[in-house]
């Protein structure tokens, strides 16, 4: 087995995206005295009503104290806080998130019931625009504020995913089957094996810049269409050279989903990525992605087109991660395979999620590790 210590880079890798958000918070508090020594506690609960706690919510205590996850029953605790005043903020995928403010007096700890609302999303409000070119990239702006919140799920989609991936860092595996097609479709070759990562390994989107290498499991190597990580896609830089329209409900896979479409600007002549993402409508967690590679006529690395599909699915309780890459590659002239004497045309690639193992634990012990 292969150990990598960045993302699976495919002949197409992993991908997952994201937004911001704002919103009006609720939370109760009391006080009650703490050990002696100068600094306190603020602790309590994230739910959603009366015996109804909210899992892996994200919470902070602003400005000493980072992010972090609540625990698989919603419970959160700051300790050794200094006496003062505080931002507390909490986060949640399908939640108007909470910005507020609470007081903590020296010696004292501060039981708190967040309690958070949530969003629902006037979908007929929004405009469903049809395919056209990107002239203003960027993303939603507030003119539509019903496609500002729902574009801000996929932003929390995606600083999950980076709060788990960098702060709880986790290896996980992944199993892969390369499988190349000659030119009238039939199999040529097909290996396969299994490689470790590191979840904290990230390889950044840079405009234009996503076609590469990557080695085989028998040592050779091949183009590679390197797609963003679900954190590249909340980001400035790749928000910025994008335009994002919505495309409203359509049916995926027997089910419906809402619906993103997201292009690189008409500017942009050298290989870039455009493509869809889809969210569940009851819950707002991403549940697929595709990608496909645009001017692959200016590619230097002889690849004529590619795309990937990304499916996505909880490893904690609302926190998504990728499942299962697919995608393909054609040549732009068909390669000798050496072994063989067949001319291959289409490279396939198939990445499986097998198992994961924390780094880091999480809030309230260890979370449930997926079985190879």
């Amino acid at each position: 087995m292969d150990r990598h210590r960045s993302p699976p880079a495919f002949r197409l890798p992993a991908l997952a995206f994201a937004l911001a958000s704002l919103a009006a918070p609720r939370a109760a508090a009391a006080q009650q005295p703490a050990q002696r020594g100068g600094a306190g506690v603020v602790r309590g609960v994230v739910q959603a009503g009366p015996d109804e706690p909210v899992p892996y919510a994200v919470v902070a205590l602003q400005p000493r104290f980072a992010q972090r996850f609540t625990d698989a029953a919603g419970s959160f605790a700051f300790t050794h806080v200094p006496a003062g005043t505080y931002h507390l903020i909490a986060r949640q995928v399908g939640f108007k998130p909470l910005d507020t403010t609470v007081v903590l007096a020296a010696d004292h700890a501060l039981d708190l019931t967040v309690t958070l609302e949530r969003i629902t999303v006037e979908l007929e409000a929004i405009t469903v625009v049809a395919s056209r070119g990107c002239t203003q990239p960027g993303p939603p702006d507030a003119g539509s504020p019903e496609l500002v919140s729902l574009f801000a799920e996929l932003r929390q989609n995606a600083q999950q995913f980076k709060l788990l991936a960098t702060t709880y860092q986790f290896r996980y595996w992944m199993a892969r089957t390369f499988t190349d097609l000659d030119e009238v479709g039939n199999v040529a070759s097909r290996i396969t094996d299994t490689v470790e990562y590191v979840s904290s390994a990230q390889v950044h989107y840079r405009p234009g810049d996503v076609l590469g290498v990557t080695t085989l499991p028998d040592g050779s190597t091949t183009p590679a269409f390197v797609l963003p990580t679900l954190t590249d896609l909340a980001d400035s830089g790749f928000q910025a050279n994008h335009c994002f329209s919505f495309r409203g409900r359509v049916e995926q896979d027997k089910a419906e989903v809402l619906r993103f479409h997201f292009r690189p600007p008409e500017s942009l002549t050298a290989p870039d990525l455009e493509g869809d993402v889809d969210l569940d409508p009851r819950t707002y967690h991403i549940v697929r992605a595709s990608v496909t590679l645009t001017h692959s006529e200016t590619a230097r690395e002889g690849v004529r087109a590619a795309g990937a599909t990304i499916t996505f699915s909880e490893l904690l309780p609302n926190v998504v991660v990728q499942q299962r890459v697919t995608g393909y590659q054609d040549l732009a002239a068909p390669v000798l395979q050496l072994s063989g004497a067949r001319h291959i045309s289409r490279y396939l690639e198939d990445q499986r999620l097998v198992a994961t193992r924390f780094l880091h634990p999480l809030p309230g012990g260890p979370p449930p590790q997926p079985s190879p």
